[in-house]
């Protein structure tokens, strides 16, 4: 795929494109989405090289890598989200962690299709949000949802603290 083709398919600037391709980009974590999704690969498989194959993994929390934190002025405000895992031995999973300060809000583009998002709540209260629902999670309950379509979260109480496992489609594969 050629660094315009690219760029057109993702919906980002190929100039954009071409930092990112030199190491000189600092993108954001919904350029990184639209890149991922432009490629059909997993989000992660962007930054990291190879799902483990230990049969037990301990990650501790402060051991997962933070691919997104607040921005000023974006709507990652108070937001943290750590890369946990991902195994590619039977369906492609990737679990993250995301932990949101009280009012938080963040909007989601879609992401690849066929892309399941199964987020359990560990404190906090949080409203998610697609275009054909709309459910308040607290401590303990799941929601699982697709995750092709724009989808956002709302703390309503905070701060939250989110397990989100992304379950893609059979045909994805990591490059």
């Amino acid at each position: 795929m050629t660094l315009s083709a690219l760029a057109e398919e993702a919906g980002v600037a190929k100039s954009t494109v071409s930092l990112i391709e030199r190491g000189q980009g600092n993108p954001s974590i919904d350029t990184v989405w639209a890149l991922a999704s432009a490629l059909g690969v997993p989000f992660a498989s962007l930054f990291h090289d190879e799902s483990p194959t230990n049969d037990v993994l301990v990650v501790r929390e402060d051991d997962g890598a933070v691919v997104g934190v607040d921005q000023a002025g974006l709507d990652t405000d108070g937001l943290v989200i750590r890369h946990m895992l991902t195994r590619t031995g039977g369906s492609l999973i990737e679990i993250y962690t995301l932990v949101l300060d009280e009012g938080a809000v963040r909007r989601a583009d879609a992401h690849v299709t066929g892309l399941f998002e199964h987020i359990t709540v560990a404190a906090g209260t949080v409203e998610i949000a697609g275009e054909s629902f709309s459910e308040i999670v607290s401590q303990g309950d799941l929601i699982s949802f697709r995750a092709d379509r724009p989808h956002s979260y709302r703390v309503i109480e905070g701060p939250a603290r989110l397990v989100s496992v992304h379950e893609y489609p059979q045909r994805v594969t990591v490059p």
